[in-house]
């Protein structure tokens, strides 16, 4: 039996990177998957045929969750399918590069809306099923620069450190209705670590250290830690990993 047995996950985020990594380990654990992205359908698709051929259940849906009607769309679609909403993984997420100074009113408002909004709008969607069902697991994705700081990634920042405190608000406030609510700060091999790498080379003349990440596949586990009855009773908690 796997860990997830019976169970109904939403992931965004999820068309590469952790979020497909996390998908992977979700549906492999007995959950029914629902992927979720904001633009890259084709990825989308090949993570819903990845758990498809492993004998998974998944649907793929496209849908920006800065807007709260499209991902209204997800939750009614994955409710008409599977009638149950179990596990929330807030995990989309973009990234802009550049010095505070140089950061426009569009950029901060594109980054926060993703981020931030994002988080707020998913979590508030299912909030209704999960207190219905009197059981839920909602997790949330800070970065390391939200707690110590960066460089070029003012807005990034800021809007994983609001994720932080909406986090712990949260979890207050649902501990009665037995949602638990939780937070990692991931640091994994991904494009958008790629990306930053890059930058703080050219930048600063930061090269990366080559064990400083690790595969998206080794951090999935303390996903699935928060998506088990294993975190019944932890809640409001941030946890980082996959820095060695």
């Amino acid at each position: 039996m796997g860990r997830l047995d019976g169970q109904v996950a939403i992931l965004t985020g999820a068309s590469r990177g952790i979020g497909r990594a996390v998908a992977l380990v979700f549906a492999r654990e007995g959950a029914r998957v629902a992927v979720n992205a904001g633009r890259d359908r084709d990825a989308l698709i090949k993570v819903e045929a990845e758990i498809g051929a492993a004998g998974g259940e998944c649907i793929a849906m496209l849908a920006d969750v800065a807007r709260r009607g499209d991902f209204d769309r997800v939750v009614q679609a994955v409710l008409a399918k599977w009638g149950r909403i179990d596990v929330l993984v807030n995990n989309a997420g973009i990234l802009r590069l550049g010095p505070l100074e140089k950061i426009s009113e569009e950029r901060w408002d594109e980054t926060l809306g993703v981020h931030l909004k994002g988080t707020f709008n998913c979590t508030q969607a299912v909030i209704p099923v999960m207190k219905q069902q009197r059981k839920g697991k909602i997790i949330n994705i800070a970065a390391p620069s939200a707690l110590r700081g960066s460089f070029g990634v003012a807005d990034y920042a800021a809007a994983k450190g609001g994720i932080i405190a909406f986090t712990k608000n949260a979890a207050n406030e649902l501990k009665a209705y037995n949602i638990q609510v939780n937070c990692i700060s991931p640091v994994a091999d991904t494009r958008m670590t790629a990306e930053l790498t890059k930058f703080r080379r050219e930048q600063l003349g930061i090269a990366r250290r080559g064990r400083e990440f690790v595969p998206p596949e080794a951090i999935a586990p303390a996903y699935l830690f928060f998506a088990t009855s294993d975190s019944d009773y932890v809640s409001g908690q941030l946890i980082e990993v996959g820095r060695i």
